[in-house]
């Protein structure tokens, strides 16, 4: 571990024995080098993660967050790498006076043949209190781990195909996943139901009707008015 790295020594972001543990991994078909290299140049984060605005990195080890909020309050943290081995892992933890405490590790495992690279990341952290606390959980809602997978599979996307489709595959899936829901459960109505079925349609046949006969009504009325 390089011995710059011992700033904030004394200095624990998140107790192992609290805050909240996420662990999340996702396979990209890019060589174990070249995923290492994007994600250790910390400011190519913002590309993928998406409530992240801005890295400012000081110092090879050292930078500061800047999270995407509501109007005009972000959250705001500075972040140090307490432990990076090339191509393999990164570690980090947040410095004092952090926003959100919290610390996590990324890992890079490269599949045999190194046409493709596991990569896991591993997270903890403390909820913040207060108004940092409710602007957090609007941001994130209450399942951070399904943000961080959002966000790998982002980085996936950009990685493999140069850039991230607008709708991305998970969301368009539960989309697709909830319209065929309703069909079936139409479907099971209809054969469950059949005459409540023709019910609905003769109401929708009569109301359509008067719609549509209400301005011929109005019309004849008007001209049998006229020629009297």
């Amino acid at each position: 571990m390089n011995t710059a790295t011992h700033k904030y020594s004394h200095h624990v972001s998140v107790p192992s024995h609290e805050g909240i543990k996420v662990k999340k991994t996702i396979t990209i078909e890019k060589p174990v080098a070249e995923v290492y290299a994007f994600w250790r140049n910390l400011e190519n984060l913002p590309r993928f993660m998406r409530h992240v605005e801005s890295v400012n990195v000081k110092d090879n080890l050292h930078s500061e967050w800047r999270v995407r909020g509501l109007g005009d309050k972000p959250l705001r943290w500075e972040a140090e790498i307490i432990e990076h081995r090339e191509n393999e892992m990164i570690s980090w933890r947040t410095a004092p006076g952090a926003d959100v405490n919290h610390a996590g590790s990324v890992w890079f495992t490269p599949v045999p043949g190194n046409r493709a690279t596991i990569v896991q990341v591993e997270l903890s952290y403390v909820p913040p209190s207060g108004k940092a606390g409710e602007l957090f959980a609007r941001i994130f809602g209450r399942d951070a781990g399904s943000e961080v997978q959002a966000d790998l599979r982002r980085l996936k996307a950009l990685l493999v195909t140069g850039n991230i489709p607008e709708v991305e595959p998970a969301r368009l899936e539960r989309i697709t996943q909830s319209a065929r829901q309703t069909v079936q459960a139409t479907r099971r109505y209809a054969r469950d139901n059949p005459w409540g079925v023709i019910a609905i349609a003769v109401v929708l046949g009569l109301t359509l009707g008067i719609i549509l006969g209400w301005p011929r009504s109005v019309e004849k009325e008007a001209n049998g008015s006229c020629t009297e």
